[in-house]
């Protein structure tokens, strides 16, 4: 049963909720290194909250969105949906991205929950006066832009020139870095997945089964353990080595106590 409601009296906390909303997506040292007068800026900002179930259609491809809104807590997926129905996911959305911001007049995707989550929207009117008038929020903005863009090359990159070990390899890789799992004594990481396999297929350009063989050959080689949702790598130079991504270093975004969204039970 698809479910959306207001989810202002769920968010708990010391701060606001533009408050918070701003530390999860501009970060707290950023807000925190603010003046005096951009912080009141920044609290009277007019967030709205809602609770949304899996599987909601956030907004659709070719809508002429008026809100600028952030992923608080779940996970989302960002699409494009061809004619004869086949669909290309273009990313996985998870806590802190922003959607609707955009360039042209139509959102050329759509964006559907994965799991339950909670969205704060604004007017996108105000999201980009209050950027305008705070320099420090728009060169934020300009990152996540930024990273979102070198995403989409590397989805172009494994589309046109990697394997299926490759692609899965390498996504694997970049869960580990975009969930900000940090190694343990063990020196193995885990988080969690919640997407199936079909959903894997559809972003790397493979069939399930495809998929399915490569990660059982990834597992067989010492590289990863799968039990239901929660994906341990044991091996990350090796993953790295067969995502042909040696040059880069998982470096799981350490957040601070004052960062995320508190949810009561």
């Amino acid at each position: 049963m698809i479910s959306v409601r207001e989810a202002n009296s769920l968010v708990t906390g010391n701060d606001s909720l533009p408050v918070r909303v701003a530390r999860i997506l501009f970060r707290s040292r950023t807000i925190r290194n603010l003046g005096e007068s951009d912080q009141r800026l920044v609290a009277q900002a007019q967030w709205s909250c809602r609770a949304l179930d899996g599987d909601v259609t956030i907004f659709d491809q070719g809508e002429d969105c008026q809100n600028v809104s952030v992923l608080l807590s779940g996970w989302s997926l960002r699409q494009q949906t061809l004619p004869d129905g086949k669909r290309q996911i273009l990313d996985f959305v998870l806590p802190g991205s922003l959607l609707g911001f955009r360039s042209s007049e139509f959102c050329t995707y759509g964006i559907e929950t994965v799991t339950p989550c909670i969205i704060a929207s604004l007017p996108a009117r105000q999201f980009y006066a209050l950027i305008s008038r705070i320099p420090a929020l728009a060169i934020r903005v300009a990152e996540i832009v930024s990273e979102s863009e070198v995403r989409a090359y590397d989805y172009v990159t494994n589309l046109g020139r990697r394997s299926a070990r490759e692609r899965v390899a390498g996504f694997i890789a970049q869960m580990v870095d975009r969930t900000g799992t940090i190694a343990g004594a063990s020196g193995h990481c885990s988080f969690e997945l919640p997407i199936t396999q079909v959903a894997i297929a559809d972003a790397l350009g493979l069939s399930n089964e495809h998929v399915c063989r490569t990660l059982s050959k990834l597992t067989a080689d010492g590289r990863i353990r799968m039990q239901g949702h929660r994906v341990t790598v044991l091996d990350i130079k090796g993953l790295l080595s067969d995502a042909c991504m040696e040059f880069r270093v998982a470096r799981g975004l350490q957040m601070g106590s004052g960062d995320g969204l508190f949810v009561a039970a």
